[in-house]
C-alpha cells in the first residue's frame, strides 16, 4: 500500500488551535511551543494544500473560506482517530504508567533513561506517548506529561525538569574548519534552526554578533531532526543540553569554543492537581530529579555557575 501523502499531524493541530483561539501566539501558549513554530507549521500545511488557511490580521488570524472547510473536515477526522485511540486505550494494561512527551524529548532524553526510571516503580512499566498535544493530563490519556514552556498550565502541578543549555556545535570536520573563528564569523555559516530561531537570535546578541537576519539558515520542526542535519555537516546547530547530550558523547558533534546560553523556557514534569497515586507521584519525582542531575552535569562540563 502506498504511503498517504499527508502532512504531519502537528501541522494540523497547530492550525486547529490557531482557528479556535484566533491567534498564533495564543495557539503557541496552548501547545507549549513558540509562536514561530506555530507559524511555520501552518505555512507548511498551507504549502501542502496549495491555498491559504488564514488571513493574517494585525493582532490575530481569521480563517479563509477554504480554510474553514478543510479544518472542519480535518478536526472531524482527528476526533475520530482520537476516539478510536481512547477505545483501544480502555483495554490497556492498567499496570503501565503513561508518560507523554514531545517526540524529540522522547527520542533524545527519555528513552535512554527508561529502564532506570522503571526500576523505581517495581511491578509496573512505563508506556511512552510521543505527541505534540497540549499539556493536559486526563484520566484515560496520560498520567505524567513532560512539556516545554514557562511551567504554568491550568489544572496541573508542574515541576522544573531543567532549562536548556544551548551551545553552538557542528560535525567534527566542520568544527575543525571553524577552529579559531569569531562569533561574527559563525554568523556567516549556515545555521540549523528549530523553532522560531529565538534562541539563535538571543545567542548572537549575547555574543555581540550581528547580521543574524541575513544569515543562511535551514529550518526544522524538531531538534532531533536538526541534530541529524548537523551530523551530516549541513550547518551549525545550537545544541540543547542535556537533552541532546548523546550527540556530544558519541562524538558525532563537537561543541564549538563559544559561551553556552541558558534558555528562558524550560522542560517541566506535570501531573494532575491533587494526584494521589503514590507510584505516579514517585515516578514524576524520579523523572524530575534525573533531569536536574543531568543538567547539573552539563553545567559543570560547560563551567557555568
Amino acid at each position: 500500500m502506498e504511503l498517504l501523502n499527508i502532512p504531519p499531524s502537528e501541522t494540523i493541530v497547530a492550525a486547529i488551535e490557531a482557528a479556535h483561539t484566533g491567534s498564533m501566539a495564543a495557539a503557541a501558549d496552548r501547545l507549549g511551543i513558540t509562536h514561530g513554530a506555530v507559524s511555520r507549521r501552518i505555512q507548511a500545511l498551507e504549502y501542502w494544500l496549495g491555498f491559504p488557511i488564514f488571513e493574517r490580521l494585525g493582532r490575530g488570524v481569521r480563517l479563509t473560506s477554504q480554510g474553514t472547510v478543510f479544518l472542519r473536515g480535518a478536526e472531524r477526522s482527528l476526533t475520530a482517530i482520537e476516539s478510536l485511540r481512547s477505545e483501544l486505550s480502555s483495554r490497556r494494561d492498567d499496570s503501565a504508567i503513561r508518560v507523554s512527551a514531545l517526540p524529540s524529548m522522547v527520542r533524545l532524553w527519555l528513552m535512554p533513561r527508561l529502564r532506570q526510571l522503571e526500576a523505581h516503580i517495581p511491578g509496573r512499566s512505563i508506556e511512552v506517548l510521543p505527541e505534540y498535544r497540549l499539556a493536559q493530563v486526563q484520566a484515560r490519556d496520560m498520567d505524567i506529561a513532560i512539556r516545554y514552556g514557562m511551567g504554568s498550565w491550568p489544572g496541573l502541578e508542574a515541576e522544573l525538569l531543567y532549562r536548556d543549555l544551548a551551545i553552538p556545535a557542528a560535525a567534527p570536520e566542520l568544527a575543525s574548519r571553524l577552529a579559531g573563528c569569531s562569533a561574527q564569523d559563525l554568523m556567516r555559516e549556515t545555521l540549523l534552526v528549530d523553532g522560531d530561531g529565538a534562541d539563535w537570535r538571543q545567542w548572537s546578541q549575547n555574543a555581540n554578533a550581528s547580521h543574524f537576519a541575513r544569515t543562511r539558515k535551514r529550518q526544522f520542526l524538531d531538534h532531533d531532526v536538526a541534530i541529524e542535519a548537523a551530523r551530516q555537516g549541513l550547518g551549525i546547530i545550537l545544541l540543547r543540553l542535556p537533552m541532546a547530550a548523546i550527540a556530544l558523547e558519541d562524538k558525532s558533534l563537537c561543541a564549538l569554543p563559544f559561551p553556552a546560553m541558558q534558555c528562558a523556557s524550560g522542560h517541566y514534569v506535570a501531573v494532575r492537581s491533587g494526584e494521589s497515586r503514590p507510584d505516579v507521584r514517585a515516578l514524576a519525582v524520579k523523572i524530575q530529579s534525573s533531569g536536574m542531575q543531568s543538567a547539573d552535569k552539563f553545567r559543570r562540563f560547560l563551567a557555568l555557575p
